[in-house]
């Protein structure tokens, strides 16, 4: 499992790319956007070994986010492939009336959610420990 420090280990990286939607128009930014990526995700979901693809949408700060989470073992090869249909996709962002600051990021992406048994025995420990603290 690669890590970052001894503590912070991950099996996933994302890469992000985003864009800034703007409410000219009845939003039609964020509507061209949405078109954009229905577009493509076929291809993109075709990529070797992508685990999911995310879309995230902040009505507040117009945000428009798409992340693709690929484990770290198969990550290298789309980054080769240059994150291949990134290009297009950011160029048909770039071009719509409305969009602004796009950009990509990579990042690792787990999930750090305990099941409940285990949520329940850290619980439990955390309790003994402040009982014997006292």
């Amino acid at each position: 499992m690669p890590e970052i420090t001894a503590s912070v280990k991950f099996d996933n990286i994302a890469r992000e790319w985003r864009c800034k939607w703007s409410e000219d128009a009845s939003k039609a930014s964020l509507d061209a956007a949405q078109a954009a990526l229905a577009d493509l995700l076929p291809e993109l979901s075709s990529v070797e070994g992508v685990a999911t693809i995310q879309r995230i949408v902040c009505g507040g700060c117009h945000d428009f986010k798409v992340i693709t989470k690929l484990p770290a073992a198969a990550f290298g090869e789309w980054e080769k492939a240059d994150f291949a249909p990134e290009k297009d996709f950011l160029a048909k962002l770039g071009g719509i009336k409305g969009v602004s600051a796009v950009e990509t990021q990579t990042y690792t992406l787990e999930e750090v959610k305990l099941n409940k048994k285990d949520a329940k025995k850290a619980m439990e420990n955390k309790e003994a420990e402040a009982e014997k603290a006292k």
